[in-house]
């Protein structure tokens, strides 16, 4: 059996050696960046698609498509059908930048992921060397991410096209399987990817593997340790609620503190809007928003950064129990070794 106590203390000792050994500004904002860009950490914003709006937008259209309009010499007339040509047009062009983007952010967030392993094992906070370096493995890493998820998203539709011809046929007994084969599915999807992250990646970064040869490593030595690898499991589900609340009320309270100096600012430049003539009080408000947005934008950023120690713990902890499996990926070095090194 694994010692846990020991795998979650070493990952501790080196999270504080990362970033408090010493405390770098410039570093922990590096690190931040490249675990954001990873996906090791998300700021759980929602942002409103204004669907409900062109819902609406779309319904008046259609009403009044068809309608009678006067002329100017009394009789009526109806209105000139839309362009359905040019609106499929508009909506594919969209659709293709959308997909474009999401691509690029994949590629970035694969070759990024292994970027956040090579700075945490050799405690840096470089982005061009890993990223090139890395450059095999985080393509490999990409293409399967793809597949995976179109094979992802056609589970789903599957799931959905079953669910909705057991609603046509009224076979709602059938809704009960269908629901626990789902659960199932969910639950493996659930295992197989962290399988994939904490295990398969250092694998791949260590070996300078690509993407299958990292899933086949991975699974060998989770069918030769599974005992090990739910109670892994089941400490980095119980660690990571933790650790939400924990950085929930860090960032409700550092969130309080920065509020105040911002609502003294936006109070400050609101009394000097009403001193200036009504010419420039519109340019003032430009001006002011082109300064202060990054500022917001950056603060925003550095709250989210207080998630980083996790972020840096849970990507340790995956490697060091990694390393109690098959000491040959022994990435992390030990407090021995750096005190030697020093």
């Amino acid at each position: 059996m694994v010692d846990f106590g020991a795998v979650i203390g070493d990952s501790a000792d080196w999270t504080k050696t990362v970033l408090f050994k010493p405390f770098n500004f410039k570093k922990w904002l590096v690190l931040a960046f490249i675990a954001i860009m990873a996906g090791s950490m998300s700021n759980g914003c929602n942002f409103n698609d204004g669907r409900h709006y062109e819902e609406s937008r779309q319904e008046q259209q259609e009403q009044k498509q068809g309608e009678c309009v006067p002329s100017e010499d009394g009789s009526a007339r109806t209105e000139a059908p839309v362009d359905t040509a040019t609106a499929w047009a508009i909506f594919g062009s969209v659709m293709l930048f959308i997909v474009a983007l999401l691509l690029i952010f994949m590629w970035l967030g694969s070759r990024f992921s292994f970027v956040f392993i090579d700075d945490i094992v050799r405690n840096d906070a470089s982005i061009r060397k890993p990223f090139s370096d890395n450059d095999v493995a985080g393509n490999s890493y990409f293409r399967f991410n793809i597949v995976f998820m179109l094979v992802f998203l056609l589970g789903i539709a599957s799931f959905v096209g079953l669910g909705i011809l057991i609603y046509v046929q009224a076979a709602f007994i059938a809704f009960i399987p269908l629901i626990l084969v789902f659960t199932v599915a969910v639950a493996a999807v659930a295992v197989f990817m962290a399988m994939m992250t904490d295990l398969a990646l250092p694998i791949m970064y260590k070996d300078r593997i690509k993407a299958l040869a990292g899933i086949g490593k991975a699974w060998a030595l989770v069918k030769a340790n599974k005992g090990n690898f739910v109670v892994y499991l089941l400490i980095k589900i119980g660690l990571g609620i933790g650790a939400g609340i924990a950085f929930m009320l860090a960032f409700i309270a550092a969130g309080i503190v920065l509020l105040v100096p911002v609502v003294l600012v936006v109070v400050a430049l609101y009394f000097i809007s009403k001193a200036l003539p009504a010419v420039a009080v519109l340019p003032y408000w430009v001006i002011a928003g082109v300064i202060l947005t990054p500022i917001v934008i950056f603060l925003l950023f550095c709250l989210s950064s207080l998630n980083l120690p996790f972020a840096v713990f849970f990507r340790s902890m995956s490697m060091k129990f990694l390393e109690k499996l098959d000491p040959q990926y022994a990435l992390i070095p030990s407090e021995k070794q750096v005190a030697a090194q020093q």
